[in-house]
């Protein structure tokens, strides 16, 4: 593995997403199951801080004491951290010094790889990659929450996409058979821990479409009275949309009759 390379590739993409943001973007937090995106810049480095350097680097300074817990997630064995609800009321540390830190901890990340650490150190770093790369995941998804929830539904870049392919490729159903599937990681490289163990699992018959649904079949079928009729539903789901009053996907709007639905790059027709 070319630590060396992916290390700042992979770090600098964090960066490079939050280049549409603006300041007061960085630190909202418009539902508890989300995270501003200044907290994701901190917390990915706390991890490498926590777990490589101060465990693994000698000569490593912790950046400040404070950011243990104000950047741990979930991780009990790693001390205490703040609510994740919270999240958003950390106004400071600034997003200046979240970037500081950042550069603190990069720095140091490039001594220790030029030590060329040993294996289990190597794994702990692309772990730790691999962590960044998930939330980055997270990282566009809660900002696009975060502006489809404003009431100027604002473009975070009308430049970006995320779809290599725009319309489905291939029409039509594929037919898998019934039978018995290996499923679990079976190869050589990273996975994560809950892909161990491979073991079978039988599958009924059943078909599916090759290709993704459409919007225009999806408004089809919000047109044919799919979100009051519990026969298109299974329990646990026809349960949750009442709940909650469901009556479109999220992001969908009708405005002067017509759907729109929010994307990055703005609310869309």
């Amino acid at each position: 593995m070319d630590l060396k390379r992916q290390y700042p590739e992979i770090r600098s993409y964090s960066e490079t997403l939050c280049q549409p943001l603006k300041t007061e973007d960085y630190v909202v937090q418009v539902a508890a199951f989300a995270s501003p995106a200044k907290w994701h810049l901190a917390h990915t480095t706390w991890f490498f801080e926590t777990f490589i350097l101060h465990p693994h680097l000698k000569s490593y300074n912790l950046y400040s004491t404070d950011f243990a817990y104000l950047f741990n997630s979930y991780y009990n064995n790693a001390g205490n951290r703040v609510l994740r609800a919270n999240r958003g009321n950390m106004t400071r540390p600034t997003v200046e010094e979240i970037y500081a830190y950042r550069k603190y901890v990069d720095k140091a990340m490039g001594q220790l790889l030029d030590t060329e650490p040993a294996n289990d150190i190597k794994n702990l770093i692309l772990l730790g990659l691999n962590h960044e790369q998930q939330h980055q995941e997270l990282l566009l998804t809660d900002i696009k929450y975060m502006f489809g929830q404003n009431p100027l539904f604002p473009p975070y870049d009308v430049q970006t996409t995320l779809s290599y392919q725009e319309k489905n490729a291939e029409s039509g159903h594929v037919k898998i058979e019934e039978g018995i599937y290996e499923i679990g990681f079976n190869d050589k490289g990273f996975c994560y821990d809950n892909e161990h163990g491979l073991h079978k699992v039988y599958l009924d018959e059943f078909e599916i479409e090759k290709g993704l649904v459409t919007n225009v079949e999806y408004i089809e079928f919000i047109d044919a009275g799919g979100y009051s009729d519990f026969n298109l539903w299974l329990d646990e789901g026809w349960t949750w949309a009442q709940v909650n009053h469901i009556k479109a996907p999220l992001y969908w709007h009708k405005i002067d009759g017509e759907w729109h639905h929010y994307t990055l790059k703005g609310l869309k027709k």
